[in-house]
């Protein structure tokens, strides 16, 4: 099976982490078996692949898509363009998806 890709937006770690585990419980998943990017330390590689992945996965956060631009961090608005980036690679690619709590999916 190929991993899972996860992006996750918080900040906070302890509420990064507890994401995260509960991902992998809920999800029935070892650690193994995804790739983990918290978005809020770096950004999504260069040459990221798609295909290398059996679905993408993103993680709530403290903003939201629908929030007034004027309203968002720099730190959540770069976050806001990578995953908003990515999404018509999912769409077109028909990468299965699921969006938790940040106004996409």
């Amino acid at each position: 099976m190929k991993p899972f890709l996860i992006l996750q937006l918080r900040p906070e770690d302890e509420a990064a982490d507890e994401e995260f585990a509960s991902l992998l419980a809920r999800g029935g998943l070892a650690p193994e078996e995804v790739h983990r990017i918290r978005l809020d330390q770096r950004d999504l590689p260069g040459g990221l692949v798609l295909a290398d992945y059996s679905g993408v996965i993103v993680g709530g956060g403290p903003g939201c898509v629908s929030d007034a631009p004027a309203d968002k961090t720099p730190q959540e608005a770069r976050i806001e363009a990578q995953i908003l980036g990515l999404m018509p690679r999912i769409t077109k690619g028909d990468v299965p998806f699921m969006g938790c709590c940040y106004g996409l999916g």
